[in-house]
């Protein structure tokens, strides 16, 4: 079997950064299934149908040294031969002989049932609406399902995709056709798989309760659902934005956090709060202190307070949430020292909840 490297060799490498166990070196059972126009890779997880630019002869499981080879290779050609004891692969000078598992022998990773409910959205809106939330997906196992993303539709054309992580919050919205209303929490490993692909055009999402699938013209990827119930964060968004309205200049306050962090101890078990103190005249401070350092800088905000408000943060906390953001212009909604400020634009939003600190004496 001949192929072009850079067809087969960019495939492998999406394959492989979307499913990073096909690299799971000394399992033969892992690796790439080229059958018929397909090739396949799967955790038992998770799974990628990706179409080949012609069908194979034979089915032959690639596997993760053979990944490894062919991603790397330089010569144009790919030569594939399956022998009785595996497989020899073979780009220029380079050759690689390898052994395998029969292709009959790959793990099959079933779909939704009959009673899926089905979803259409924009390649483009999807890919863009999951970056926007990724870095709000919990690290921590307490809560299984906050270790996904949630997937709401409810009654009109928009698809809700939130992420939390019990400090911070990310809710992006796209526009969707459905034939019902459902909601289901996708692993984060499985939203990042997508986003990696680069799926074009239109994409169709169909699920029950247990799996979902995303396909387009050129990948399909089924997922397991995470089981566990995902928070109703529904009250918190439906509460009209409270406080004041202040708008900050996102690029620049990035740039004082960045300098403020420096004040950071290299001792994890050091402690460094971010503190914002905001007068009513406009003029903001941020500063953080530890045992070795000290910084503060000053930055400006449009809004009026009716007094001065001083809010402790993570710094990376909120670093993040305004990278998520895209305008040079930031809304946030304040309230109080204890409640969460939120960010806005369209179709966006990031909630960020406060640290609590000693006012100044």
């Amino acid at each position: 079997m001949k192929f072009e490297r850079s067809e087969i060799g960019a495939l492998f490498s999406k394959l492989r950064t979307a499913v990073p166990e096909v690299r799971a070196v000394g399992n033969d059972s892992a690796g790439i299934l080229l059958s018929g126009p397909d090739a396949f890779a799967t955790n038992l997880e998770l799974s990628i149908r990706a179409e080949l630019s012609s069908p194979v002869p034979q089915g032959v499981v690639i596997p993760p040294r053979g990944v490894d080879f062919i991603s790397g290779a330089v010569a144009p050609e790919i030569n594939i031969n399956v022998t009785k004891s595996g497989l020899v692969i073979e780009s220029g000078t380079a050759r690689a002989r390898l052994s395998t598992t029969p292709a009959e022998n790959y793990p099959t990773f079933d779909g939704p049932g009959k009673d899926a409910k089905r979803c259409v959205v924009s390649a483009s809106d999807l890919s863009w609406a999951i970056s926007k939330v990724l870095y709000a997906v919990s690290k921590e196992d307490r809560h299984p399902a906050h270790k996904g993303l949630c997937f709401s539709h409810n009654g009109d054309d928009t698809l809700e995709i939130c992420a939390l992580d019990g400090y911070r919050m990310a809710i992006s919205r796209i526009d969707c056709t459905a034939d019902g209303d459902f909601k289901f929490v996708l692993p984060a490993a499985t939203a990042k798989a997508i986003d990696t692909l680069g799926l074009d055009g239109s994409v169709s999402i169909e699920r029950d309760r247990k799996k979902a699938v995303f396909s387009d013209n050129n990948f399909e990827v089924k997922s397991r659902l995470i089981a566990e119930p995902f928070l109703d964060y529904s009250k918190i968004v439906a509460q009209k934005s409270g406080g004041t309205r202040i708008v900050l200049d996102r690029k620049e306050l990035l740039g004082v956090l960045g300098r403020v962090k420096l004040a950071r101890s290299a001792d994890a078990k050091e402690k460094s709060t971010l503190v914002m103190d905001l007068e009513p005249g406009g003029t903001g401070r941020a500063s953080m202190r530890s045992t070795i350092a000290q910084m503060n800088e000053e930055f400006s905000f449009n809004g009026k307070l009716d007094e001065r408000l001083r809010i402790g943060f993570n710094l990376e906390f909120l670093s993040e949430a305004l990278k998520s953001m895209e305008g040079d212009e930031v809304s946030a909604w304040v309230v109080g020292p204890l409640s969460p400020v939120k960010l806005i634009e369209p179709q966006y939003e990031a909630l960020v909840l406060p640290v609590k600190v000693k006012e100044e004496a």
